[in-house]
């Protein structure tokens, strides 16, 4: 680590125009291992249904990896650099950390921090507004136009970014003047309409937030990478003043998705600790407790990721910590974490508290669910285990070496089969439902499984991968579908050879014989698109995700509190 640190060094100065600028292939990230940046491209997500309803900013892509030339303050020198850089042009300073990549060229470790030059560069300004103009889509001939009546009038040395706005409202309503004395005012708005345009491009409105919000262009592109360039191109000012805000009392706020959601409307929007190290000034606003807050949760993240835990025992989180701060220190961010929600301390163990709630959501209905009368699945479990084993006719293997040493891929074969063919499936299910295989040929712990689903509202089934726990739940539900269908085959011929019969004995024959029990309606889910995405093709039923399902319901829950509170 510190052999690392020794080949950084810092770059501070203007961003040169690049004759090609171009995206980097990936490759030229490769050998980029800054912590920061792992942790943006690792960290896992987990996004609760209240915010995905809410309407907050979502977390964006990390910006493409670019080719810029930097030229250094310090040294005088230039340097060709390629890295993450969301912003480019001449009107922006910019202070990175970077390590040499061949003999010329520098990588840039992390992310870099933005300053606007407001004043141009003089004498630079001709270039500059031009240059930027462009960037925001202005016509070449308008541009043109512009700086002239500029140079005219204003002059160029007076021209710069804090009165570019009303130097361009000034130029408009001259034209507008112009066009009105010479009859021509059709000529004149499509210009105007061209200069609303610009201000809604993002260059445009990227330089006017560093305008009014320079903490903002200095700090989260380091900070919250993923969120930065939404963040000035689409929130209000008034969420960008209370992060400018923040920025200057309390940025540790910033480290904890659940603040930010709670006062920005941020989704998965938090700062990482290695990222706050970047800036001794941000830390000189904290106080030790929450410098120390945002050590314990980056812990405690990172220990409840690698062990697949929504916890941490009290007791190995204070041992982790030990090389850090006292076990006085940590039990004193515990309770300052669990005071602002962060984390959750029950039992002995910290949980991360969006985790937590979401275990005792699940907890809470798997409860409900037992509590309510068993459910009755009338199958016969043996004969569901033997259609497992059944083999498909000669026939259909010919021409497919492969399955006979591949019993899955046939049973997945024959699925698709059964969904090409309506007879097919009914054929297939009568020999499902016929088929018969001696118990000492049975697996007891499949039997049991699927004895245990038929009569339970909740099972859980365990096992190592490949045991058959997706295999056997599937067929179960694909059995009972198929028994379904020949029971309603059966109804409608046994319906037509009795269509004859008189009208009381139809009466009398409906009102004495028991309802059918109404179609079993299964939702499957699975924690991951690729786990639902097996179980739709096993069973042929529709399956999705624990996290749509949430939203969903969710969704659904909260319109219909709105109907219900309106009406």
């Amino acid at each position: 680590m510190a052999s690392r640190n020794k080949q950084l060094r810092e770059l501070q100065g203007q961003l040169l125009p690049s004759k090609a600028l171009v995206e980097v292939n990936e490759d030229c990230l490769e050998e980029e291992d800054d912590d920061c940046l792992a942790e943006e491209e690792d960290e896992p997500v987990f996004v609760d249904a209240e915010e995905l309803c809410s309407g907050g900013l979502k977390a964006g892509s990390l910006p493409g990896c670019l080719p810029v030339v930097i030229s250094d303050e310090n040294t005088r020198k230039k340097y060709e650099v390629s890295g993450h850089f969301p912003l480019t042009g001449p009107w922006w300073r910019v202070k990175v950390q970077v390590k040499p990549a061949g003999s010329r060229n520098y990588q840039v470790q992390g992310f870099p921090s933005y300053f606007l030059q407001s004043n141009m560069s003089p004498p630079d300004q001709k270039n500059i507004c031009s240059l930027f103009l462009t960037d925001c889509n202005a016509p070449s001939d308008t541009i043109t136009k512009f700086l002239a009546w500029v140079n005219a009038t204003l002059g160029y040395e007076n021209l710069n970014f804090e009165n570019l706005w009303e130097t361009l409202r000034t130029f408009e309503k001259e034209n507008m003047k112009n066009g009105k004395k010479q009859s021509t005012q059709q000529e004149s708005q499509p210009d105007n309409q061209m200069w609303r345009s610009v201000e809604k491009t993002i260059p445009f409105r990227s330089v006017m937030t560093a305008l009014k919000f320079p903490k903002i262009m200095e700090f989260l592109p380091v900070l919250l990478p993923r969120h930065f360039k939404q963040l000035i191109s689409s929130c209000p000012n008034e969420v960008l003043r209370n992060m400018e805000e923040i920025l200057g009392t309390h940025p540790w706020k910033l480290g904890f998705s659940k603040v930010t959601y709670r006062e920005l409307k941020l989704l998965q929007c938090e700062a990482s600790w290695t990222a706050f190290c970047q800036f001794p000034s941000l830390l000189l606003l904290m106080t030790d407790v929450q410098k120390n807050g945002l050590i314990v949760y980056s812990k405690l993240k990172q220990l409840c990721r690698e062990h697949g835990h929504t916890y941490v025992e009290g007791p190995d989180l204070t041992s982790q910590l030990s090389n850090q701060m006292s076990f006085h220190d940590v039990w004193e961010c515990l309770k300052f974490l669990n005071d602002i929600h962060v984390v959750t301390y029950k039992k002995g163990c910290v949980f991360l508290y969006n985790l937590y709630q979401a275990e005792k959501g699940i907890a809470s209905s798997i409860g409900d669910l037992m509590k309510r009368p068993p459910w009755c699945f009338h199958v016969d479990v043996k004969k569901v285990l033997a259609s497992i084993r059944t083999k498909k006719p000669e026939n259909s293997r010919r021409g497919d070496p492969l399955n006979e040493s591949k019993p899955d891929e046939t049973l997945e074969t024959s699925e698709a089969n059964t969904q090409d063919s309506g007879d097919h499936i009914c054929d297939h299910g009568e020999d499902e439902g016929n088929a018969e295989i001696p118990d000492d040929q049975l697996d007891q712990d499949q039997v049991a499984a699927l004895e245990m689903v038929c009569s339970n509202a909740v099972t859980v089934i365990s096992g190592k991968g490949g045991c058959g726990k997706t295999t056997i739940v599937s067929h179960l539900f694909r059995h009972r579908e198929l028994l379904e269908k020949r029971e309603v085959k059966k109804a409608c011929e046994d319906f037509e050879q009795d269509q004859d019969v008189p009208e009381e004995w139809i009466t009398y024959t409906e009102q004495s014989l028991p309802k059918a029990d109404k179609g079993i309606e299964v939702l499957l889910t699975a924690p991951t698109g690729k786990a639902a995405g097996l179980l739709r093709q096993k069973t042929g039923f529709h399956a999705y995700t624990l996290c749509q399902v949430s939203y969903s319901f969710y969704f659904w829950k909260k319109t219909m509190d709105k109907e219900n509170s309106e009406n």
